[in-house]
């Protein structure tokens, strides 16, 4: 499998990157491409003393049952089945160990959201960082892709 070029994308449990994980489905099958997934889980409650093991094994139940559940979902839609991956740690650190674990990765998709009220700073945060320490392009997909633009993907 080596030799099969990989598009990566990053998912959380927002809309946006539903949606890029959609758009990465459709991209990777009709180009013949695997796909991997990453789920990245900040580690913000590492500084509590006493809890931390518990609230980030919580933490990964909760985006293990979201993403399989998605994923499910994908595959009735898509018929394409990716390979997941779950880190804890900073976002942009772990793409980029996660890009550097796959030999053939070609691409990273991440989902931006329409709102200008959302968090929409950090996605160029996060570009920002990884930038310099990943060879690959990144595409951000809108949150916005109708049903219609979709359907033409197939």
């Amino acid at each position: 499998m080596d030799h099969i070029p990989t598009i990566l994308t990053c998912v959380d449990t927002t809309n946006p990157s539903i949606t890029a994980l959609r758009y990465a489905c459709y991209r990777a099958k009709k180009l013949g491409f695997s796909l991997q997934v990453l789920a990245v889980m900040e580690n913000s409650h590492k500084n509590m003393l006493f809890g931390s093991k518990a609230i980030s094994q919580d933490k990964k139940k909760h985006i293990e049952k979201h993403l399989q559940k998605l994923l499910e979902d994908i595959h009735k839609e898509i018929k394409i089945v990716p390979a997941v991956s779950i880190r804890e740690g900073d976002i942009a650190s772990e793409i980029a160990r996660e890009i550097r674990s796959i030999p053939n990765c070609v691409t990273l998709f991440l989902g931006k959201s329409y709102n200008p009220l959302s968090d929409n700073t950090v996605l160029p945060k996060i570009i920002q960082k990884i930038g310099d320490k990943i060879k690959i392009p990144v595409t951000v997909i809108p949150e916005n892709l109708s049903e219609d633009y979709f359907k033409a993907l197939t």
